[in-house]
């Protein structure tokens, strides 16, 4: 399993072209809640694929392309007209890192410095 610490992944395929593994998967859930009002849809709005970077495997550069799916929210009174399904444990929302490779960065490239508030 490519993905132990993630259920509900399904991997399509798997090519390796000696510089590179290039795995592609998706989410295997029926439906999400919508982030706004928590109603849960099956209505897809589209899909497309996500590119987030990932740590090497085997001493190879790993090429991680997630097709995720946009929902339509069939709240009427939600003001989140379409969300788009998320990935618990593999990516994180608006992230361009999974979570494991998000795990295995140093505190150093996790800190955000502010200078906000400082006195020059």
């Amino acid at each position: 399993m490519l993905f132990p610490s993630v259920s509900g992944i399904a991997v399509a395929s798997i090519d390796a072209d000696g510089e590179a593994i290039h795995i592609e998967a998706r989410c295997t859930a029926t439906g999400a809640a919508c982030p706004v009002c928590g109603t849960r849809s099956e209505k897809v709005h589209s899909s497309y694929l996500r590119f987030p970077a990932d740590l090497p495997s085997a001493g190879q550069h790993v090429v991680l392309a997630l097709r995720v799916r946009r929902y339509v929210c069939i709240a009427p009174s939600c003001p989140r007209r379409t969300f788009v399904e998320q990935m618990p444990g593999l990516t994180r929302r608006h992230g361009r890192v999974t979570e494991r490779r998000w795990d295995g960065r140093p505190w150093w490239g996790r800190v955000r410095v502010s200078t906000t508030g400082c006195a020059r």
